[in-house]
């Protein structure tokens, strides 16, 4: 049994702990509110652009043959696929990177047979951490796009892959990350990449744009294939930027819930510690004043 001094000790252990906690929460609480207004404000953007490449898929003459939407194959061959993995840097933050890593495992384990090959790369430090030593095949890792998201650690994000995919290294590419549903809930998601979304390009291509369907209100200068083009290599810088936000987001999200607990479950292991502390002061209290006591009566007796 601990002794009345380490009990006492270890309470102000406790209470130091539980000041630090508290300080962590707050500051996620106030990093939070700005990285939801940020993935809030970036979705929209992201969406129109993606609606706007539809519309123009639509509007142009023939099929879409951009090597960012589509990759010929040889007949029978298996593809290539590059998992990029979106953890944090720091940890602290309950199951924010236990659940990608997990997420990851579980892809590959359901779909990794339909591929020729599964590679990892890696944006995050607890990721890379955990499959670097572990029996997978590993791409690159940028350590430098860790840490606070902006556009232009997107536009060298979304440039590497970009790179790697038109020099044939990979055949598709997906993002495994947390995508942001509010403060407490995160959600895995597996997410394609490149090439684009054939979705994208299906709706319109059965019947020529019709004036009811207000194809033909638009006059697009200088061509539709030519600003096409323009948004298709535009497209993925804003669509790696939101993917970032997203993690950025349910990272906070995930800190300041884990603090949150941390300060709670500090609290009640003082509260458990302090009645233990009180019950053995008092005992020992009694125990010295049994012990004057039985000296008072021995003395009256002799």
């Amino acid at each position: 049994m601990a002794s009345i001094k380490d009990l006492k000790k270890r309470i102000g252990t406790v209470k130091n702990t539980q000041q630090t906690t508290r300080a962590m929460k707050m500051v996620s609480a106030a990093k939070l509110r700005r990285a939801q207004e940020a993935i809030q404000n970036q979705r929209p953007y992201a969406r129109r652009i993606g609606e706007l490449i539809k519309l123009l898929s639509a509007m142009s003459h023939g099929e879409v043959t951009s090597p960012l939407v589509t990759k010929e194959l040889p007949e029978g061959a298996k593809k290539k696929v590059l998992l990029v993995v979106v953890s944090s840097d720091r940890g602290l933050c309950g199951g924010f990177n236990t659940n990608v890593i997990k997420g990851t495992q579980r892809w590959i384990a359901t779909n990794g047979a339909n591929y020729e090959s599964v590679t990892l790369a890696f944006v995050g430090r607890k990721a890379y951490d955990f499959f670097k030593t572990r029996p997978f095949n590993k791409g690159p890792y940028w350590a430098e796009l860790g840490g606070k998201v902006t556009f232009e650690k997107a536009k060298t994000l979304a440039a590497a892959v970009v790179e790697k995919y038109l020099a044939g290294e990979f055949d598709e590419v997906k993002f495994v990350f947390n995508e942001f549903k509010n403060a407490v809930t995160q959600k895995v998601v597996v997410e394609g990449f490149l090439p684009l979304s054939q979705d994208d390009f299906g709706e319109g291509k059965e019947s020529e744009p019709t004036k009811e369907e207000g194809l033909t209100d638009f006059l697009v200068k200088p061509s539709v294939e030519g600003v096409l083009d323009h948004l298709l290599k535009t497209n993925f810088p804003v669509q790696a930027f939101r993917v970032m936000l997203e993690s950025q987001a349910s990272e906070h999200g995930a800190r300041m819930s884990s603090m949150e607990n941390a300060t709670k479950n500090a609290g009640e292991m003082i509260r458990k510690l302090s009645l233990q502390y009180n019950k053995q002061r008092q005992a020992s209290i009694t125990k010295e004043l049994l012990e004057i006591i039985s000296g008072s009566e021995s003395q009256k007796s002799q």
